[in-house]
């Protein structure tokens, strides 16, 4: 009897499980809806790259592009829709140190874009500079997502110590810092935790909405 041969045949696609049915669904509908449909094997195509990222947080960002988007459905404009704790480009620009006093509790993504608008920023180029800013941070947070980092808050002090307070306390209360760190960049050094601890909940709620 003759054998045939499969080497060098590509395996066979394993049936899709119902979570990638889902996915691959929901990428399809996304994409006609748009008036930009895919073929099957873009859309599967499309749903793998999507596949090792959190479930919930690509069909939030489908979802968003089904509202939002008017052209041609990428993994670019999925990815800057997913909520993954990086604010967006307006939110971010809105964060910024305008002063030396000002402080603020950026990514890194927010710092590295802000560090190529400084020289305009300085020159009074505000409008030059947001888009600018817009682009660089879009494009810095797309890289983030699809290298799966996490996002990452720091401080950068400005000289108001008031404002400086705030910022921090703030950044307590959304989790974007911890307790224990905040307390060594306040002068509360001398406290102890439960008693840090209660001052700290009795100035954020002391802060207007």
């Amino acid at each position: 009897m003759r054998r045939i041969s499969t080497l060098g045949r590509p395996a066979a696609r394993q049936p899709a499980s119902a979570p990638e049915r889902e996915l691959i669904e929901a990428v399809s509908a996304t994409a006609e809806l748009g008036g930009h449909p895919l073929s099957t094997a873009a859309a599967l195509q499309l749903a793998d790259d999507l596949a090792s990222l959190p479930r919930a947080a690509v069909l939030d960002a489908l979802a968003c592009c089904r509202a939002e988007l008017r052209g041609r459905l990428s993994i670019g404009e999925i990815l800057v829709r997913i909520d993954d704790g990086r604010p967006s480009a307006e939110v971010a620009w809105k964060m910024l140190p305008v002063t030396e006093a000002a402080s603020v509790v950026w990514t890194r993504e927010m710092a590295q874009a802000w560090s190529k608008v400084l020289p305009l920023l300085q020159n009074g180029e505000h409008a030059v500079a947001q888009r600018i800013f817009h682009d660089s941070y879009t494009h810095a947070v797309l890289i983030a997502r699809c290298r799966q980092e996490k996002v990452c808050w720091s401080p950068s002090l400005g000289t108001d110590p008031v404002q400086r307070e705030q910022v921090l306390l703030e950044a307590v209360q959304l989790e974007r810092l911890s307790s224990s760190y905040v307390k060594q960049l306040l002068p509360y050094r001398a406290l102890t935790l439960p008693a840090w601890q209660v001052v700290l909940q009795m100035r954020l709620k002391s802060f207007p909405e």
